[in-house]
């Protein structure tokens, strides 16, 4: 009896596991085929709330947590490579330029207006909102969808770089502070190091990696049930999923790049 609960529950799991997945990606293709509504209005108001709330806000957090990052990883790696500057910057383009910093900013991102959209769309979803757009006419994938995925691509996209200058300029000037290390020289052999092709890679995951975050945390709203766990069981399903969503598909572009 035992066994067969077990299986029964696992099979719903699988089952709801997969459903999910099939909305994500349904609300991504309907997204892309609605993007060029984003600039017409209001769903342009909702983008520019949406970028000024997911990325101007977030700037100087992202400040602070990639200057300590790039220090302490400059720092620790610099030590245990016997203070060989060529190895240090080697490993830290890779381990921290390249992936930590495409990492840093989605997770925080997911945390914290991931979280903001999936209740908040949770929130609309159980006052009748979204039914009474459709009965005003208004298309809600276009007003409430696709302004904030596109928002969350663009954030994610333009936070990366400005994540990977602080790292690199903020991080060497600590390093130029505390440590025999050559400022000027670093960048020099920073710079040499750069590959266009690793950087239109970087770019493609973080748009990708946006677009997943926007379409978890928009259908895990939408899809909320009424009651008053409704919003927060949406929340938890959008950062769980959307963490484990992430991981995958960078695990993926890694396998892609080895390739």
């Amino acid at each position: 009896m035992k066994t067969v609960v077990f299986g029964s529950k696992q099979a719903g799991l699988l089952l709801s596991t997969l459903g999910a997945l099939v909305g994500y990606f349904s609300i991504l293709i309907d997204a892309a085929l609605k993007s060029r509504k984003v600039f017409f209005q209001p769903n342009f108001r909702v983008f520019q709330r949406q970028i000024f709330f997911t990325g101007v806000q977030s700037l100087p957090f992202l400040a602070a947590a990639s200057l300590v990052a790039g220090f302490v990883a400059l720092s620790q790696l610099f030590l245990v490579l016997n203070r060989d500057m060529a190895k240090t910057l080697e490993v830290f383009q890779v381990l921290l330029v390249q992936e930590g910093a495409v990492l840093i900013v989605v997770f925080f991102l997911l945390a914290r207006s991931g979280s903001a959209m999936a209740s908040e769309l949770a929130s609309c979803s159980q006052r009748g909102e979204v039914v009474a757009l459709y009965r005003l006419g208004i298309d809600p994938g276009e007003y409430l969808v696709v302004p904030r995925i596109a928002s969350m691509m663009c954030c994610v996209a333009a936070l990366t770089v400005y994540c990977q200058v602080v790292l690199v300029f903020g991080g060497f000037a600590l390093m130029s502070f505390f440590y025999q290390w050559d400022y000027l020289f670093s960048l020099e052999k920073f710079s040499r190091q750069l590959v266009f092709g690793d950087a239109v890679l970087t770019v493609c995951k973080t748009l990708f990696f946006g677009a997943t975050v926007g379409a978890v945390c928009s259908w895990q709203g939408l899809k909320a049930v009424s009651g008053p766990q409704g919003i927060p069981v949406a929340t938890s399903r959008a950062i769980i999923h959307g963490f484990a969503l992430i991981l995958l598909e960078d695990a993926l572009f890694a396998t892609l790049m080895d390739r």
